[in-house]
């Protein structure tokens, strides 16, 4: 995406030439003066002006001249030495080739320019990856005698000897050029539409943490990376896991907004409407600061350390990246703390009184999509000189799990809810499942709120398998300015792209390959059927007890490791995995109602884990 090209001088030493042995040199000359002007000339030049530059020099006895005041490539200038006199070289035509300082080339243009940097005189990097990687990329510069000739010109003395240069390493990156395309263009439409001032969107592939595509427009600042803000309701998603992981509340237990609005203290927060009593979850899915200001104020308000302690869990507490230079440390007030005052945490809990960046607000989202392990994003592949490879990075954990498997399926069935029926229902039409949290912030100057706003968009596709992660931020949008109707639209349309740039690919013949079979990996099994499929496949298991009624089944590929579900007689279980049958023996077990709908294994239930079972519960199973 960015790569050093070396440019040339070219000279002449006259006093190489001996026109008294060198029969027909007024032709030789001319025919190069033609060369010249053809190549380096314009309209105010001519063929005769390069013939007596050389012809005066020749005849002055001067050691140097210039035969053109452009810079050549190294094609141009390959080209140049076939050229009369001077392809008989430096010793006997007089040719004096002066290497310059490399330039920057940039074969995609302005593509992720902020994200690869800036470079001052073509040599030092003082943005970006180019900063960030300066000492791999710059190399050692050489140095070559040379004699002061008349003219301040220079002549090289090569019978003396030089110092080559060294070329700087290769820096290998994980943007993906198509993808980064897509996000980039997305994101300028969106941020041209709405009138804003600038717009920062980040993908990233959900299972490495790799970053496919870092886009800011205008692109003259990295507000992805670099800068800090208070990040609306997209926080809630941290807010609504740290609640059900404490035990709060459940997914179904009610919620009292009233009429919208709630005091503490001086502070009054409001909600766009009066929702009442509503299940948690809506609380979630219709971003009711009210709501979840309520549940966490009530919940930690004698413990607000606790729910600290959930943002460190989360990542949100201390830079996530560690190839780009200028990350700054999250902005987090804490008890104790000249800014901490009664309302300081019922703020927090709905994206105020603190500030983190979009990098390490979409970094917390994709541990949810990834099945809750926190991984690292990272830009940078391989450091490599030419072929051999000098350092390598990958896939790096910051957190193994940032809450339990329960509360995780929980809070992603809550985020596809948002889609749904919530906030971002303008977005559910797609061909895939989108999950994600719409955000909405006031933005300070001097101290104060003011009615200027971010909006923003924060997500996973599809949301039955994660493949990326995506946040989108807005700035000051002009009109409409909630996070659903600016920024969640352009989440669609990268979404869209993006994924039907990997359905293209999929759709490529896989090449053939050695390796065995791989064995069943079901999510969640009835456990007599399970060992008796095993043993018949001959798949070696690992050993539960006779008492163990379902299992969870997941393979390392060489054994099939069976771990007994821990299953409530009380609350309705995650069966989504299962297959129809397994699914409805182990729900009819406790008592509940089963109704199924479509074949094959289950992929979303009605009921959501943790559900009160009552008398006569009924439960939707959608099977596909």
């Amino acid at each position: 995406m960015a790569t050093s090209l070396p440019f040339f001088k070219i000279g002449l030493d006259p006093g190489i030439l001996d026109t008294t042995k060198f029969v027909g040199w007024q032709d030789s000359v001319y025919k190069l003066a033609i060369l010249l002007h053809n190549s380096f000339g314009n309209e105010e030049t001519d063929t005769l002006l390069y013939f007596n530059r050389i012809a005066n020099a020749m005849r002055k006895g001067d050691r140097h001249v210039y035969l053109t005041r452009k810079l050549l490539s190294q094609k141009q200038l390959q080209e140049a030495k076939t050229w009369p006199i001077l392809r008989l070289g430096r010793f006997k035509g007089g040719l004096v080739v002066e290497k310059l300082h490399n330039k920057r080339h940039y074969p995609f243009q302005d593509l992720a320019s902020i994200t690869l940097g800036r470079m001052a005189n073509d040599t030092v990097g003082i943005r970006g990856l180019e900063y960030s990687f300066n000492t791999h990329l710059r190399g050692r510069d050489g140095y070559i005698l040379a004699q002061k000739v008349a003219g301040k010109s220079y002549i090289p003395l090569d019978q003396y000897g030089q110092e080559h240069s060294e070329d700087g390493y290769d820096v290998v990156t994980t943007l993906d050029v198509d993808i980064q395309d897509m996000v980039e263009k997305a994101l300028k439409r969106g941020v041209d539409k709405n009138q804003a001032k600038f717009g920062t969107a980040i993908l990233l592939e959900t299972r490495t943490g790799k970053i496919k595509a870092l886009a800011n427009y205008p692109d003259n600042y990295n507000y992805a990376v670099a800068m800090r803000m208070e990040p609306g309701s997209t926080i809630k998603l941290a807010s609504a896991i740290a609640a059900l992981e404490d035990t709060l509340l459940d997914v179904c237990d009610t919620v009292d907004t009233g009429d919208g609005t709630i005091k503490y203290d001086d502070w009054e927060i409001r909600d766009g409407y009066g929702y009442g009593k509503i299940p948690f979850e809506k609380v979630f899915a219709k971003s009711s600061n009210v709501g979840m200001s309520k549940v966490i104020f009530e919940g930690f308000g004698e413990r607000p350390s606790r729910y600290l302690w959930y943002l460190e869990q989360f990542g949100l507490t201390e830079p996530v990246n560690r190839q780009l230079v200028g990350e700054p440390e999250p902005d987090i007030i804490r008890p104790g703390d000249k800014m901490w005052n009664i309302t300081t945490l019922p703020s927090m809990s709905y994206g105020y009184s603190m500030q983190v960046t979009p990098l390490q607000l979409a970094t917390f989202y994709n541990a949810v999509a990834n099945e809750g392990t926190l991984m690292r994003p990272w830009l940078v592949k391989e450091v490599r000189d030419d072929s051999r490879i000098l350092k390598q990075y990958g896939p790096e954990v910051i957190n193994e799990e940032i809450c339990s498997e329960a509360t995780l399926w929980k809070i992603r069935d809550m985020m596809e809810q948002v889609v749904e029926y919530g906030t971002a229902r303008n977005i559910n039409n797609t061909p895939f499942r989108i999950a994600g949290k719409t955000g909405t912030s006031r933005k300070t100057r001097g101290g104060q709120y003011v009615k200027e706003y971010r909006a923003s968009f924060a997500g996973y596709f599809p949301a039955e398998n994660p493949r990326y992660t995506c946040y989108v931020l807005v700035d000051e949008p002009q009109g409409e300015y909630y996070g659903a109707s600016v920024a969640a639209p352009i989440f669609k349309e990268i979404a869209q792209q993006v994924y039907k740039f990997d359905w293209k690919m999929a759709k490529e013949p896989k090449k053939k390959h050695t390796r065995p079979i791989g064995q069943p990996n079901a999510k969640g099994v009835f456990a007599t059927h399970a060992k008796k499929v095993y043993r018949e496949l001959g798949i070696t298991t690992s050993e539960v007890g006779d008492s163990v009624e379902f299992v969870r089944a997941r393979t390392n590929g060489h054994q099939v490791n069976l771990t007994a579900m821990k299953i409530s007689e009380d609350r309705i279980p995650n069966v989504r995995g299962l297959n129809g049958r397994d699914a409805l023996l182990m729900l009819e077990k406790l008592g509940v109602q089963v109704s199924l709908k479509g074949y094959g294994t289950v992929r979303r239930q009605s009921l959501l884990p943790g559900y009160r079972i009552g008398k006569n519960t009924q439960i939707t199973l959608y099977l596909g």
